[in-house]
């Protein structure tokens, strides 16, 4: 209404003055001198949101003189015929606040005028909460969002670089040999996060094992993160929560090279990336193609001639492609990626790993197809059909002590396919869903007398209502009907969530979800820690039964804008209890392993606080702060330590960044993240018996620089500097030799680090 208003004013003020301006014009053009023609000037410019994403449609005026037009798809804008003169630019566009910048003397041609405006916060799209675009002010289930101008800041090569300074998520590495990663969500062992890519639950138990390295930044356009029980919509795992992987569409015809150079305690680690949007000129087709280059060496921090942080060679490409059909309001999106990578850590990195004391080798090849149709049948029906396969394989090498037998390798393709139906009535949005998943693994390692081979068939059916009550309230209702083929019986996950909006500034969200892990292969059961020289291999009791969640979390957002500065404030509580908690205890040794069994414990329960605030003043400078407070307990204590805390996750951990932007000068990126003292196992070999120890706390500084360069007509080059952990923030009593526990892993992921990079963009 607002632009309709403006459009028409704009109009009518064209209308009134025309004949003024003629005779004017009329006037000076018969005592004009001929070189006044010469005169006539250009303002071009270029409309950006805080993302760095182009504002199209935006209406930008010279209202000294009435003249003015409309950005295009790639946010750029042009004024031609200007006279010298004081002016000002005005830039209205639906969604943001209104722009008018200070009055200046155009005296030559105005290049690169480049405006950022500010998203009115309501207006944020999620997808994951619903499996539908919604606006978050109107969704009743609270989802975090890391933009992909957050993931630039943190200058990350892959999405677990990514997914740091978040509220209630830390990332963490699990192994001194490999470097094996994995998220936490509100505490809660990676085993219990569904990631998703592009809502397609394709990350598997062999590919997570790695996953969270494999991917690559540059491919990312989004994350969006919900926390609980989310497998009412997305089947088994989804206990802690959901972590959606949104990959890149393109916005404009635009080409970027990008390089990464890092040094880690004296050891370079080369990031390379190219990546390129394509769009039609009728604007219905577009690509987007990506691909990346990572090489690492490796790190020994304790002088014990073993690595804390291995070799990895990752080379991943791929493709996104869209096509909009405008006549029958559909839209189809094919996407493929290919990601190969081979990593090793331990000792004697020239010889083949059974020649050496201790090796952990992976090298990983999966091949991604994936094809999405949405139709509109009405502007109250919508359908969508998703199918996606992984073809995931892997050779490996899990031993010490020269063993020739500890080869292995694993296979674990799996497939998923989806069909949803969303329907309007009135304030209702009832959506139906199917799902179903195969999930094939094979894997083999001879020397530890394992062979696993499985073939899970997960089928889902849902339903969901999404109903708005005015402008206060909406309530959101589901329940999901799951058959999996590891239980005998159908498993049954409903979830309700409400949202009330307090007022214009102030909304309340309180929600009950409901997860599941059935009995079947994990990721951390296809990595083999080795400790003490021996490795230690986790199987599942015959007598496993199915994990459950029940998860309630409320809490309040507060964001208000005052003219362009921000300020946003969120306090949310969350409680999970789950039952039959798996835990593990060890029955046996081999010759080379010890074996972990997983078995049902009592239960245990996660509960905690977590506070955010976020404050803008204008377009330069942010600051943003996130903490978390929780405990996390086991009804009964684990066999092992006979403890009853959850290993590996402190009582407090959080982050706050600054960062200030200026691009005429530079701009700047800080960051803290604190994690505070936790419980770790800490098994004998290196030392003499197993413990239990309590961990200390530490701190990550971060630093980055970013130079902005005008080479042509727009800012196509820019630079960067930065530092990784400032302070070296580093575990200090990591196990040396070739009895060390690879898995007493607690501290950052890496030491302290420089870094120096550019982009350049054609």
């Amino acid at each position: 209404m607002k632009i309709k208003l403006l459009t028409l004013n704009i109009i009518f003020l064209i209308f009134v003055s025309t004949p003024l301006i003629h005779a004017q014009k009329s006037n000076q053009n018969r005592n004009r001198h001929p070189q006044e023609e010469n005169k006539l000037l250009i303002i071009k410019g270029n409309i950006e949101d805080w993302e760095r994403n182009p504002v199209k449609k935006a209406i930008i005026l010279i209202p000294e003189i009435s003249k003015s037009t409309e950005s295009d798809e790639s946010g750029n804008f042009e004024i031609t015929k200007i006279l010298p003169g004081k002016y000002h630019i005005e830039v209205f566009a639906e969604g943001y606040l209104d722009y008018s910048s200070d009055l200046f003397d155009l005296k030559q041609n105005k290049i690169n005028y480049n405006i950022i405006l500010i998203k009115i916060i309501t207006r944020e799209i999620v997808v994951t909460a619903t499996r539908t675009p919604k606006l978050y002010a109107e969704t009743s289930v609270k989802t975090e969002i890391i933009s992909d101008k957050d993931i630039e800041k943190k200058a990350s090569a892959t999405l677990a670089d990514s997914l740091c300074q978040t509220t209630g998520v830390r990332v963490e590495n699990n192994c001194q040999n490999c470097n094996f990663t994995q998220v936490r969500i509100n505490g809660m062992e990676g085993k219990y996060t569904q990631i998703l890519i592009d809502s397609s639950p394709v990350v598997s138990a062999m590919t997570g094992v790695y996953g969270l390295e494999q991917i690559p930044a540059l491919m990312l356009d989004r994350i969006e993160i919900v926390k609980g029980g989310g497998s009412a919509l997305y089947g088994g795992n989804a206990v802690a929560g959901v972590i959606n992987v949104i990959t890149k569409e393109p916005r404009e015809n635009k080409s970027t090279l990008k390089l990464h150079q890092e040094s880690i305690s004296g050891g370079p680690f080369t990031n390379l990336g190219l990546l390129s949007s394509l769009i039609s000129k009728d604007l219905n087709t577009k690509a987007f193609i990506f691909a990346t280059y990572q090489k690492r060496a490796p790190i020994d921090l304790n002088q014990d001639a073993f690595s804390e942080l291995g070799t990895i060679s990752n080379t991943s490409f791929g493709f996104n492609f869209y096509n909009y059909f405008s006549k029958i309001n559909g839209k189809l999106k094919l996407g493929f990626f290919r990601i190969f990578e081979e990593r090793r850590g331990g000792d004697l990195f020239d010889k083949p790993p059974h020649e050496t004391n201790t090796t952990e080798w992976i090298k990983t090849d999966q091949i991604g197809i994936s094809s999405e149709w949405n139709h509109s049948l009405s502007e109250k029906i919508h359908y969508n059909f998703s199918f996606s396969l992984v073809d995931a394989k892997r050779n490996t090498y899990y031993g010490s002590h020269k063993d020739p037998n500890a080869y292995g390798t694993t296979k674990n393709p799996l497939l998923f396919s989806n069909f949803q139906l969303n329907y309007q009535a009135g304030s209702h949005v009832f959506s139906v869903g199917v799902q179903y998943k195969r999930d094939k693994i094979k894997d083999e390692a001879i020397g530890y007398n394992r062979i696993i081979e499985e073939t899970y068939h997960e089928s889902g059916f849902f339903i969901q209502d999404d109903f708005k009550i005015g402008k206060t309230f909406s309530i959101l209702t589901g329940v999901r009907l799951n058959k999996h083929s590891a239980l005998d019986k159908i498993t049954v996950t409903p979830r309700l969530s409400i949202l009330v909006n307090i007022m214009k500034e102030m909304s309340f969200r309180t929600s009950f979800s409901t997860g599941f892990r059935a009995p079947q292969v994990f990721d951390e059961d296809l990595h083999i820690t080795q400790v003490g020289g021996e490795g230690m291999i986790i199987t599942n009791s015959p007598d496993l039964k199915e994990e459950k969640s029940y998860s309630i979390s409320s809490g309040i957002d507060y964001g208000k804008q005052i003219k362009r500065n921000l300020i946003q404030f969120s306090l949310e509580a969350f409680y999970t209890k789950l039952t039959n908690t798996f835990v593990l205890h060890e029955v046996s040794r081999i010759e080379n392993a010890r074996i972990l069994e997983r078995i049902n414990g009592s239960g245990s329960k996660v509960y905690g606080l977590s506070i955010k605030l976020g404050l803008a003043l204008g377009p330069k400078l942010s600051l943003d702060s996130g903490w978390t407070l929780q405990r996390s307990k086991l009804d009964e204590p684990e066999p092992d330590f006979n403890s009853k805390e959850f290993f590996r996750t402190p009582y407090f951990y959080g982050f706050s960044s600054l960062s200030y932007e200026n691009n005429k000068l530079v701009n700047v990126d800080l960051s803290v993240e604190y994690t505070g003292s936790m419980k770790a196992p800490h098994f004998a070999g290196y030392i003499e018996e197993d413990r239990l120890e309590t961990t200390h706390p530490f701190w990550v500084v971060n630093a980055r620089l970013l130079k902005s360069i005008s080479i042509a007509e727009y800012n196509n080059f820019s630079i960067h500097i930065g530092i990784f952990n400032l302070l070296d923030s580093y575990q200090k009593d990591l196990d040396k030799g070739v009895d060390r526990d690879s898995g007493y892993v607690y501290g950052p992921a890496k030491p302290r680090s420089f870094y120096a990079g550019f982009e350049f963009s054609f």
